[in-house]
């Protein structure tokens, strides 16, 4: 079979399990073939299954939409054609062979609307009687899930299906037929993407509120204090003046959330001058004592955008190695005689436990920690993300027992800080709270004209914090929280000692720039996305020049980035908004929750969309990204160079591209990065056994490459004593 082409059947129905199953465990057929969609999934299931079993893994996705036309008939109810894509032309026909010598077919992909539809293509794509087919889900990969999911199979969700066909079908008509006309209207090579584009103008709004921020000067007073002669100094903040609060909390309304920072009346250090001298001259009295005990509860466990988040703000990992890393750990690795996952599914946005994982916690916190780490109730974490599916789990380890430090020397680096982070934060969601004793005390003068305030706080059980401890987010504002400080045991009515007074120099800060923790965040708290995209749009945007990821993490918009939104927001309002694109994803789920019709709903969406593409096709002006000309020679032919921009940041380029393709590197401040000219050696290349050795170097040292490159791609390592002697003028030959 050369090609296998299939229309999507726009008449079929949800389907309903039957009203009875054998259980694989009673009555299992003599041959079962369970197909997944990875070869790890394949290889750990493979272990758990013997006897009539046969485990073979699809190798992801087997048809798709076709990449050299649309694919999708708009004046048809948005009839779809299906192909098989390049590495199953290989895989089906294997299947097939299999599929007809079995009794069932089990489709064991993954538990979410993606994995729905890849059993659902392989269905269509296997050449088997329909009726062999059932579907198997499980929230983790062990003995024990993969065999009870075995005694429960069920038939495919076709709501979760069309939700998953939906999605796919809307940003295909976004992408083929948004892209061409920034091509024509733009620059070739450009692409749009419904999710993409408003993720690209959350960072070009920001620029903008950065940039409109106006940072001012403005100044705190501490009295430095002590309860007697011999005691220990501490601060208090004075927090009012003549019955006014010194600091103000200004609220900035922005694009995507509101942003608040923290001023002062004291805009001078001279203003300070009043304050400063009446503390110097006042009795000062302590006039208010609170002591109260504060309970502080454990963060739920993990979903996919907060495992995100913690892991690029704790271990520097991006959002899409932590999902690569996760999926490693889901799948199964090799634990000393045994293969098993070691966490639960990692795209979920469910803060729900199992009752089985849950008792076995408990089980452990008390017998390792104490009965007291042990909360008197189950916690009970409640949906607060939007659209959050409850069907599916938080992220847990499989068994708490597996410590990481039990498991530590079968992983790999990446996956050992990744498991340590998810145990940690589990455990911690399944323990008692931290109690601290916090006091707030107040001093003033005798006329009350100044009002000072410290307050500090000591752990009085450490309940959860034995395992997880939060660190203060990497976006550090002017509205943080005063630091807790130690203060001696006071009561109302004592006279303290002024042993100083002091002013602090504070600068506003603008709203800080998105890094990828805060853009999920942001992209989780208006419904944009779901936990598999999170990942995967932000990849994107990087990846085709629209966002720069800087060294120190910031994500910032690339001129030909602000340049695309600009002409978006113009013409397609609804895309470039907010809103609208959390109601596509309400309404996805709508779908998958068979309460409304996913035609329709594409449909709803296309008229709109067409209508506004054909007037920009009309009336969008063309626009250039800004080329700055310059008087340096090009390298190759000597024309002038003129500054371009790639995702990689600017970069000096021949003005006579693409005949001629010198450039020149730039560094972040646009200074020019001198270039190492490889350098020949006699050397043969020990690969090919005739071309000659070059002497190159890379962003992580020098190394030897065969001269016949691209023909041959042998690398050597080099010592640092051959690199000097080469560079010196010595010409090894081995």
């Amino acid at each position: 079979m050369d090609l296998f082409i299939m229309a999507t059947k726009k008449n079929e129905k949800p389907e309903k399990a039957p009203k009875t199953t054998k259980a694989a465990g009673t009555q299992a057929p003599k041959k079962i073939l369970v197909i997944v969609e990875s070869p790890t999934k394949e290889k750990t299931i493979g272990r758990f299954l013997s006897g009539g079993y046969v485990v073979r893994s699809s190798y992801g996705h087997v048809r798709d939409l076709p990449k050299d036309e649309l694919g999708v008939d708009v004046d048809h109810e948005f009839n779809s054609k299906y192909v098989l894509v390049e590495r199953a032309r290989k895989i089906i026909p294997e299947l097939n062979g299999l599929a007809k010598n079995s009794d069932a077919i089990y489709l064991a992909t993954d538990p979410d609307r993606e994995g729905e539809a890849i059993s659902w293509h392989l269905r269509e794509a296997i050449a088997a009687d329909r009726s062999k087919f059932q579907r198997i889900s499980f929230h983790e990969i062990t003995k024990a899930a993969i065999e009870a999911s075995l005694k429960s199979p069920r038939e495919l969700d076709m709501n979760l299906v069309n939700a998953q066909q939906a999605r796919r079908i809307i940003d295909r008509l976004v992408g083929y037929k948004l892209s061409p006309l920034l091509w024509s209207k733009i620059k070739s090579g450009l692409s749009a993407g419904r999710v993409q584009s408003v993720t690209v103008r959350l960072v070009a709004e920001r620029a903008k509120e950065i940039a409109a921020f106006t940072e001012e000067d403005y100044y705190t007073l501490y009295a430095r204090l002590a309860k007697d002669a011999e005691g220990r100094d501490f601060e208090s903040k004075l927090v009012r003046w003549h019955a006014k609060p010194v600091e103000q909390t200004i609220l900035l309304k922005l694009f995507a959330e509101d942003y608040r920072y923290k001023t002062s009346v004291f805009k001078k250090l001279e203003d300070t001058v009043e304050a400063a001298t009446l503390l110097r001259n006042a009795t000062l009295t302590v006039s208010k004592v609170e002591s109260k005990a504060v309970r502080q509860k454990p963060k739920p466990p993990f979903i996919t955008s907060t495992l995100q988040q913690d892991a690029y703000n704790k271990l520097s990992f991006s959002s899409d190695r932590t999902m690569k890393v996760a999926q490693s750990l889901y799948e199964g690795v090799e634990l000393g005689g045994e293969r098993a996952g070691l966490i639960t599914y990692m795209r979920t946005d469910s803060f729900n436990v199992s009752t089985e994982i849950q008792n076995e916690t408990i089980k452990f916190v008390a017998g390792t920690y104490g009965k007291e780490f042990v909360p008197a109730k189950p916690p009970v974490y409640l949906k607060k993300v939007k659209g959050a599916q409850e069907a599916h789990e938080a992220i847990h380890p499989t068994s708490v027992y597996r410590r990481p430090e039990d498991v530590n020397s079968f992983l790999n680096p990446d996956q050992a800080k990744l498991y340590d982070l998810i145990w940690r934060r589990f455990l911690a969601s399944q323990m008692e709270e931290a109690v601290f004793d916090s006091v707030s005390i107040e001093i003033t003068d005798a006329n009350g004209v100044a009002v000072l305030r410290t307050s500090g706080r000591t752990m009085k059980f450490e309940g959860y914090l034995k395992v997880y401890r939060e660190e203060k987010e990497e976006e550090v504002t002017d509205d943080e929280e005063e630091e807790d400080s130690i203060i001696p045991p006071l009561k109302e009515g004592d006279k303290l000692i002024l042993k100083d007074v002091i002013s602090k120099a504070h600068r506003t800060s603008p709203p800080p720039n998105y890094n990828e923790a805060s853009i999920i965040k942001t992209l989780e708290k208006h419904g944009i996305g779901r936990p598999s995209t999170y990942s995967v749009i932000i990849k994107n945007v990087v990846d085709r020049g629209y966002i720069k990821r800087e060294k120190d993490r910031k994500l910032l918009i690339s001129e030909l980035g602000a340049l695309v939104t600009e002409k978006l927001k113009d013409f397609f309002p609804d895309i470039m908004d907010i809103s609208y694109t959390a109601s596509i994803e309400d309404k996805l789920d709508d779908i998958a929750d068979g309460t409304i019709n996913w035609v329709k709903m594409i449909s709803d969406f296309y008229g709109p969309f067409a209508r506004n593409l054909g007037k920009a096709e009309t009336d969008m002006v063309k626009s250039r990204p800004t080329v700055v000309k310059t008087n340096e020679k090009c390298p190759l032919c000597l024309s002038l160079l003129v500054m371009r921009e790639s995702k990689f940041g600017k970069y000096l380029s021949c003005s006579r591209f693409p005949k001629c393709k010198g450039k020149i590197p730039l560094d972040r401040e646009g200074n020019k990065i001198d270039v190492f000219k490889p350098i020949p050696i006699e050397k043969i290349c020990t690969k090919c056994n005739k071309n000659k050795m070059l002497l190159r170097k890379s962003a992580r040292g020098y190394f030897l490459a065969c001269s016949g490159f691209p023909k041959c791609r042998n690398i050597e390592k080099v010592t640092d004593p051959e690199v000097e002697q080469i560079i010196n003028g010595a010409n090894p030959k081995s």
